[in-house]
């Protein structure tokens, strides 16, 4: 459990157990301090939590009968305007502890589901229900293998596949399906100035199986004539990134919310893109430390870029202290 207490204008957390008792021991935290902790309403003074300062007495058995069976509507709507941390250095710390103390169960199944997903991709059946549909399934379920790792609950093999499971397979299959057609969507401006420039030469997608070489030494010689065209169609492209990435960026939730919180495709894209838009930028930089530790060492480091996103994930929808009072002495 994690604890967080107001510290001036300041909300210091999360700490856990042994941070917390040693902060109480060292006279650190007063009666009167302001804090809290995960099933408690509000902010409250220490001396309020217990008269001994020890932890509250357990809730009714019914009160935590409701809680364990929080629809995820409810969650949705209790979470969607909660403030949170985007703790850089702890996501970092964290995940980097969790990714040393289980490298190999890691790697291993980060690297069966990427093959999975490479081989599957490359069946003429499906290859192109692979990106739209299948990869959401596989990855909901490693997502799941990492969740249960961080919190220390047992896992198996199982989990892996445990997007194939009915309740799961339909929102995860919908949200990868919905985010490749609009990210494609995203680039039919960049495919039709292609076509238009003539930059592709008609002959080359039939000269790519016969003779690569010759295709693409076809396809600079076009691009040398007209250096013009090439600067045109990568304003173009740059152009079409910019929505694709937006939307990329904001439904990165998507799947860990369907595989942990049992929500709906939609009802969950649109909870992860609330929750991404309240702080973008200290986001987009966590993010950006992320993709270079976990593909510097493509499926090596590649967990570590997963364990970083979904350290946030935690911070976000499931530690979220309540929001910090404006001024505590009048809460």
């Amino acid at each position: 459990m994690n604890w967080y207490y107001i510290d001036g204008p300041l909300r210091v957390g999360p700490l856990n157990e042994t941070e917390w008792v040693e902060l109480v021991r060292s006279g650190k935290i007063q009666p009167e301090t302001l804090v809290w902790h995960e099933g408690v309403e509000k902010w409250t003074p220490y001396r309020l939590m217990t008269p001994a300062g020890l932890e509250p007495e357990p809730p009714d058995f019914e009160e935590v009968l409701e809680e364990v069976a929080e629809s995820p509507q409810a969650f949705a709507a209790r979470v969607v305007d909660l403030e949170y941390p985007v703790a850089i250095n702890q996501c970092i710390s964290k995940a980097w502890a969790t990714f040393t103390s289980h490298f190999w169960m890691l790697v291993g199944t980060t690297f069966f589901i990427s093959a999975l997903t490479l081989a599957g991709s490359s069946l003429p059946v499906v290859h192109y229900a692979m990106p739209m549909a299948l990869q959401g399934v596989l990855f909901g379920g490693l997502y799941l293998v990492y969740l249960r790792m961080m919190r220390g609950e047992p896992t198996s093999t199982g989990d892996l596949f445990a997007g194939f499971a009915l309740p799961l397979f339909k929102p995860l299959a919908l949200t990868t399906l919905v985010t490749f057609l609009v990210m494609t969507l995203c680039f039919v401006p960049a495919s039709i100035s292609i076509q238009v420039m003539g930059i592709i030469p008609p002959n080359v997608e039939a000269m790519m199986s016969d003779n690569p070489q010759q295709a693409f030494a076809l396809v600079q010689e076009t691009l040398s004539a007209d250096p013009q065209k090439i600067s045109i169609f990568l304003l173009v492209l740059l152009a079409c990134s910019i929505p694709a990435v937006y939307f990329g960026f904001c439904w990165m939730f998507a799947l860990p919310l369907i595989v942990d919180k049992g929500m709906a495709f939609w009802p969950a894209m649109r909870l992860s893109r609330s929750k991404v838009l309240q702080h973008p930028w200290r986001i987009s930089v966590l993010l950006v430390v992320a993709g270079i530790l976990g593909f510097s060492g493509v499926i090596v480091t590649l967990p570590l870029y997963f364990l970083i996103k979904l350290f946030l994930y935690e911070d976000i929808f499931n530690n979220s202290p309540p929001n910090q009072p404006a001024d505590p002495e009048k809460e």
